[in-house]
């Protein structure tokens, strides 16, 4: 089974720098197809975040071979902890992850992906102020034991890896992203689609990002499938 873990992408998808823009600029009643152009972040909604993108001589984009993306996963389901009806804007810990991986008898290997599930990923469509204000992510704690464990890749239901109060100056703090960036740890961000299918369980992780080059490769939207 195939299971789409992406975020849908229109003009209602919110992003901080704003909603993307389409233009459509051929017609079927006129041209016989239909053509559009788009304006977006290249964070915008399910996406990869690249070494380039928080460290100074990181690896962009083009760089990552897919081989390094795609493999098994572990979907941690912490919404009872962090879910909307928790306090929001917190840190996840590394004890919630421990003990809920003891919990559901699972084990977290080098070279897995961690997917974090804290309850959230629903508001990213049904109320986007508040899934982009409130939303939990890793604390540093929990960032270490990661890398510790030897994961390749941080999955997670929220807008950033890193909390809301990191990007109060600049140059930003973003803690999170630069140590797993740091280490060649990727990052996805807003995950979601139907991650609750799949939640504590061990999947093959598919992450199909565009291929983006050069100067502008910090990140891309991706298409997140999950095959169990």
């Amino acid at each position: 089974m195939y299971y789409d873990l992406s975020c849908g992408f229109d003009e209602d998808c919110f992003h901080p720098f704003g909603f993307p823009h389409f233009r459509n600029v051929q017609h079927f009643a006129s041209h016989g197809c239909r053509h559009a152009c788009a304006t977006f972040s290249l964070h915008t909604a399910t996406h990869i975040d690249a070494p380039w993108h928080m460290v100074k001589d990181g690896k962009r984009l083009d760089e990552i071979p897919l081989q390094e993306l795609i493999g098994d996963a572990l979907v941690v389901d912490l919404s009872e902890n962090y879910g909307p009806e928790t306090p929001p804007a917190r840190g996840i810990s590394r004890e919630h992850l421990e003990d809920r991986l003891k919990k559901k008898n699972l084990s977290l290997k080098a070279g897995d992906a961690l997917i974090v599930y804290t309850g959230r990923a629903s508001l990213f469509v049904h109320d986007p102020s508040r899934y982009y204000d409130e939303y939990c992510t890793l604390d540093a704690g929990a960032a270490a034991w990661a890398a510790e464990k030897g994961v390749r890749l941080i999955g997670i239901d929220a807008p950033d890896i890193d909390l809301r109060s990191e990007y109060t100056e600049q140059p930003f703090r973003a803690g999170n992203h630069r140590f797993l960036l740091g280490k060649g740890i990727y990052i996805i961000e807003n995950v979601g689609g139907e991650i609750t299918e799949v939640l504590d369980r061990r999947i093959e992780l598919i992450p199909a990002p565009l291929k983006v080059q050069g100067e502008f490769a910090s990140g891309a939207p991706v298409r997140l499938i999950g095959r169990l």
